[in-house]
């Protein structure tokens, strides 16, 4: 059998910021090489086709089998690409965070579709590619989504160390790419999967509330490999709570510096999750850029949220991050239902008082499978309206228009968010250093040009 898994192209051909290697895919390749399977991947986002050239790569490929995933804010374009494609391959087969949340309701989003593969899915995958090789149905299988079938989750994997590494030759790796400019070739890696918290807008249907890691000794060989064989610089670390563990982290950092590995990475880190001494090492480990979700600078929007945060910690983090020469973005949410717009306002002011390097600000977006969805639902203030953040994908975004929100009210705090931290002169100046290097220049004026765009042009169109 020919096995192909697709990353569907962008809705149209546009200057992206951010290219970044199909993680999920490659996981999937990996474990279904190691069964003896053919599998190629075709990353047609990186790879910038447009619909016309994909129908024609897939027709030449000619495979007997199709795998996609899909996110729920692009998952249009996995639907258009099943579509396009569904006479030309035998079975289509998706998985991802979409199918997991909404389960057997895909066949009526999306009738093209085959069979699903819901939550972790390296172990379901290889599964269901023997029974299609058998000719076997399907439903012995855990984790798997038929029209007339739906088998019991999954197990989550417990020893994550046994999954091999994610297959990524066959992979564009020279077009992946991120905001900051960086120099030479980037990727992306988990070193665990899991979220331990409970914020009430986060979707854990995959990698569950259960944190597991990876050991510092199977990390670095996956560092040491794709810096030896694919020449990789800059490392983005996915993980939900990277800095969840300090002393796995300091040995992680440590080995990095035993080794000699000359990379620049990111992270995503927690303000109640670190220290001085973590920072420290990591810095000298090659960490560029950390990460935090700080969603509001009111602690009853934190506590709505149920963040379990104490703002005091946020301040600290991030006095503590720029001391030790890390950079920081602070993620931010507003239209938190028991905030007025005037308390909003407050969490903006408190954003320039942390003075990330980078700050975004999106609405509260109530995503199928999480708490926040089902309290949308129960209070009518569930709306989908025009995605407001200029990073957003979405062509919609679900959001809480509750007593004190309405759409115009959300467009609007969102804007002053964005104008008011970005459009300070000192922030520009602080920013200028940037060009001293060809590639961080380039990038920071196509981001910057897309975000003027989409405050002076999109927002005012709509």
């Amino acid at each position: 059998m020919k096995i192909l898994l697709l990353n569907p192209p962008a809705r149209q051909k546009n200057h992206e910021s951010i290219v970044v290697p199909p993680l999920g895919l490659a996981y999937l390749a990996s474990s279904a090489k190691k069964e003896g399977f053919h599998v190629s991947i075709l990353d047609a986002f990186a790879l910038g086709m447009d619909w016309n050239e994909l129908e024609s790569e897939v027709h030449k490929i000619s495979p007997d089998i199709l795998g996609i995933g899909g996110m729920s804010p692009v998952i249009d374009t996995t639907f258009r690409a099943v579509k396009l494609l569904r006479g030309k391959v035998k079975n289509i087969i998706m998985g991802g965070p979409h199918i997991t949340a909404f389960g057997a309701k895909i066949f009526e989003q999306c009738p093209e579709i085959d069979i699903g593969v819901y939550g972790e899915g390296e172990r379901t995958f290889v599964e269901v590619l023997k029974s299609i090789s058998e000719g076997k149905t399907f439903n012995h299988i855990d984790g798997v989504i038929t029209r007339e079938f739906t088998g019991k989750p999954r197990e989550m994997i417990k020893d994550i160390d046994s999954i091999p590494y994610p297959s990524r030759d066959g992979l564009p790796n020279e077009r992946y790419r991120y905001l900051f400019g960086w120099k030479g070739k980037m990727t992306t890696m988990f070193t665990s999967r899991g979220c331990p918290y409970h914020c009430v807008f986060c979707d854990k249907s995959v990698f569950g509330t259960g944190w597991r890691s990876r050991s510092p000794e199977n990390i670095i060989s996956e560092i040491e490999e794709v810096v030896n064989l694919y020449g990789t610089r800059n490392i983005i670390f996915y993980d939900d709570l990277f800095t969840l563990q300090k002393e796995r982290v300091l040995k992680l950092c440590a080995m990095i510096e035993e080794r000699k590995l000359k990379i620049q990475w990111k992270c995503e880190g927690r303000a109640d999750r670190i220290d001085r001494e973590m920072l420290r090492t990591m810095k000298k480990a090659g960490c560029q850029i950390i990460a935090f979700g700080v969603e509001s600078g009111n602690q009853k929007g934190l506590d709505y949220l149920k963040k379990s945060m104490d703002l005091g910690k946020v301040k600290d983090a991030f006095s503590m991050a720029k001391k030790e020469g890390i950079e920081t973005i602070a993620y931010f949410i507003l239209g938190i239902p028991n905030e007025t717009f005037d308390e909003e306002k407050k969490t903006v002011e408190f954003a320039l008082e942390i003075d990330p390097t980078y700050a975004q600000f999106s609405a509260l977006s109530p995503y199928y499978g999480t708490w926040l969805y089902d309290e949308a639902l129960k209070n009518g203030w569930y709306r989908e309206i025009d995605a407001q953040n200029p990073a957003d994908k979405d062509l919609k975004r679900p959001v809480v228009v509750s007593e004190l929100w309405d759409e115009t009210k959300l467009k609007e705090i969102v804007r002053f968010a964005y104008r008011k931290f970005y459009f300070r002169t000192g922030y520009v100046l602080k920013r200028l250093k940037y060009f001293a290097s060809p590639s961080k220049f380039i990038e920071l004026f196509m981001s910057g040009l897309s975000f003027l765009r989409w405050y002076f042009v999109k927002q005012k169109q709509r």
